[in-house]
C-alpha cells in the first residue's frame, strides 16, 4: 500500500526546538510500515523550528524574511534528522522541497510523480517539505501550504496514495473546539465534508504551527475528491494503534465510498 504520512509544526517540535525522541519514535514506526512492504511517503513541517534551535531562538520571529533564513539553516538539519533516523534501521532517505508552483503544469507534476515513485520503488523514502526560500506567501498569507496540510493533499493526489495519514496533536474532527467546550467528541467518519464538516474543524494553532483543523479538512477534501481514504489522528499515538483503529481518529471517506 502506498501511504503519505504528514508531520506538522506542532507535533514535530517543541517550542523552539526539534522534538527528536518523538521523531525517533515515529521514524521506527514508520520503518516498521516499510518493512512489511508499505511505501513510504513524508511530507514534514519543521524546518524552521529546526532553525530556531540552531539560533537558539525562544520565540518564532514574525518578519518573512527572518522566517525564511530560518527555514534555510533549519531546513539542513531537519533532513539530518530524518537521514540519521532512518539509517539506523537501513533505510535510505531523499530530500524534496516544492511550492505551489510544482503542481501548476503537467509538465511539473509529470516529473514530480515519476521522481518520487522511483525513489519509492527504489526503497528510498522522499522527505517532503515546502521550499520556504522560494515560497515566500508561505508566510505572507498565512501559509500558502496551511503547514503542509495542503502541499500533502497535492502530493498524495499526484502520486495516487492508497492511504493518507495527517498527523496532528488532536484526536481527530471534534464536533466542537475542544479546548474550550468539554462535551465535544470525536468524529470517526465523515461520509461528505459539508458546511457542517467545515463548521466544526478548529482554526486553533499552535505558538510554531500555521495550520488549524479547517486546513486539515480542506486538505481531506482534495485528496477524498481524488478516492483517498484520509485518517486525521493524534500523532502522539502510534501509526500501527491509528491504522488498526485502537485510538480515535477522524476518518475521511473517498469521494465514491461516501456517496453509497
Amino acid at each position: 500500500m502506498k501511504i503519505l504520512i504528514k508531520i506538522g509544526t506542532a507535533l514535530i517540535s517543541r517550542e523552539n526546538r526539534i522534538a527528536k525522541d518523538w521523531l525517533e519514535k515515529k521514524v521506527d514506526q514508520m520503518a516498521m510500515l516499510y518493512r512489511e512492504g508499505h511505501q513510504i511517503t513524508v511530507v514534514s513541517s519543521g524546518a524552521v523550528a529546526a532553525g530556531m534551535e540552531i539560533q537558539g531562538l525562544r520565540h518564532r520571529p514574525t518578519e518573512s524574511l527572518d522566517l525564511q533564513l530560518l527555514s534555510g539553516l533549519g531546513q539542513i538539519r531537519l533532513s539530518k534528522y530524518y537521514k540519521d533516523m532512518f539509517k539506523e534501521k537501513y533505510i535510505f532517505t531523499a530530500q524534496v522541497l516544492l511550492t505551489h508552483h510544482n503542481f501548476t503544469t503537467a509538465g511539473e507534476v509529470d516529473t514530480l510523480v515519476n521522481i518520487l515513485n522511483e525513489y519509492m520503488k527504489r526503497g528510498v523514502i522522499p522527505i517532503i517539505n515546502e521550499n520556504d526560500l522560494i515560497n515566500k506567501e508561505e508566510f505572507d498569507r498565512e501559509g500558502a501550504f496551511s503547514d503542509n496540510d495542503i502541499l500533502a493533499a497535492l502530493v498524495g493526489r499526484a502520486v495516487k496514495a492508497d492511504m493518507a495519514l495527517i498527523l496532528t496533536n488532536v484526536d481527530g474532527l471534534h464536533s466542537a473546539d475542544p479546548t474550550r467546550d468539554q462535551s465535544a467528541r470525536v468524529i470517526p467518519v465523515v461520509e461528505e465534508i459539508t458546511p457542517e464538516i467545515r463548521r466544526m474543524a478548529s482554526t486553533g494553532k499552535s505558538i510554531l504551527g500555521l495550520g488549524g483543523m479547517l486546513s486539515k479538512v480542506e486538505a481531506a477534501q482534495i485528496l477524498t475528491d481524488a478516492e483517498i481514504k484520509t485518517v486525521v489522528a493524534n500523532g502522539n499515538y502510534s501509526l500501527q494503534d491509528i491504522l488498526e483503529e485502537k485510538v480515535p481518529r477522524t476518518v475521511f471517506l473517498p469521494r465514491s465510498a461516501g456517496k453509497q
